[in-house]
C-alpha cells in the first residue's frame, strides 16, 4: 500500500494524466522516473509528484523502491 511520501518508481511505456485533466497532456514515458506519491485519489489511482509536476498515475505502473529497507515513521 503506497502512503504520501513514499519514493515510487514509474514503469516505462505508462501514461500519465495531469492533475488538472486536460487530456492533451497526457504524457506516455518512454524511460522509467522516479516520483513522491503525494495521495491516494481512488483505490487504482495515485498522485504523483514527477518531474516538477503533479500527474495521476495508475498503481499497477507504480514500484515502491526499497520496499525491503523501508521503514515507516510512526
Amino acid at each position: 500500500m503506497l502512503t504520501k511520501g513514499d519514493l515510487v518508481k514509474v514503469k516505462q511505456d505508462s501514461f500519465l494524466y495531469p492533475v488538472s485533466m486536460e487530456p492533451w497532456l497526457v504524457s506516455r514515458l518512454k524511460y522509467p522516473k522516479y516520483g513522491v506519491v503525494v495521495k491516494k485519489l481512488e483505490y487504482d489511482q495515485t498522485e504523483v509528484f514527477v518531474e516538477n509536476q503533479r500527474w495521476v498515475v495508475n498503481d499497477k505502473c507504480l514500484q515502491l523502491v526499497g520496499e525491503e529497507n523501508v521503514h515507516k515513521v510512526k
